[in-house]
């Protein structure tokens, strides 16, 4: 093989191989921490409750603020919880941020091709994907406590990144 063959090949070896980029970024947070409430309990007798429409519950003592098989239909102990007395003086026993929500994982990737075209004008072609994994990243729970929904989870996450998964693909001229 002479040079010139070796140096035109070489060039349609770095066209293929050369300019590539990948970028992620991963998301992992755990989830929020959050108040269980019971509408229309006024424990303090202040009508409070009832403007505002929702005091906190009363924590059962002993009891697991999560079942053994924590899932989007039950992801809060109904029986850890219960509907404070009206008018007893006293806020619910259940502290702010007692439960903790679902936790966010996203991993988000992108992949870019550069192809120069003269010295100062390349050609980018690239794909990019939110929640790469398409990972379910659940919304937070009814925390409602005394209705039919309370502790389940009916939705998803709508954040960007963290949501159902999203590709886009690009092109565009750098000059």
């Amino acid at each position: 093989m002479d040079q010139k063959t070796c140096a035109n090949s070489n060039k349609v070896v770095e066209g293929v191989l050369g300019g590539w980029q990948l970028s992620g970024v991963l998301l992992y947070q755990t989830g929020p921490f959050m108040t269980v409430v019971a509408p229309g309990a006024d424990p303090m007798g202040t009508n409070f409750a009832n403007l505002e429409g929702a005091g906190r519950a009363d924590l059962v003592a002993g009891v697991p603020l999560y079942p053994n098989n924590q899932n989007i239909n039950l992801w809060i102990n109904k029986a850890a919880f219960a509907v404070p007395q009206n008018n007893i003086g006293r806020a619910g026993s259940s502290p702010v941020s007692s439960v903790v929500g679902p936790a966010t994982q996203a991993v988000s990737l992108s992949l870019f091709k550069s192809i120069n075209i003269t010295e100062g004008i390349r050609f980018q072609l690239g794909i990019a994907a939110s929640n790469a994994f398409n990972h379910a990243n659940y919304a937070i729970p009814n925390l409602n406590y005394g209705t039919a929904p309370f502790g389940t989870i009916t939705n998803v996450q709508s954040a960007e990144g963290a949501g159902p998964r999203q590709v886009q693909i690009t092109s565009r001229v750098v000059f």
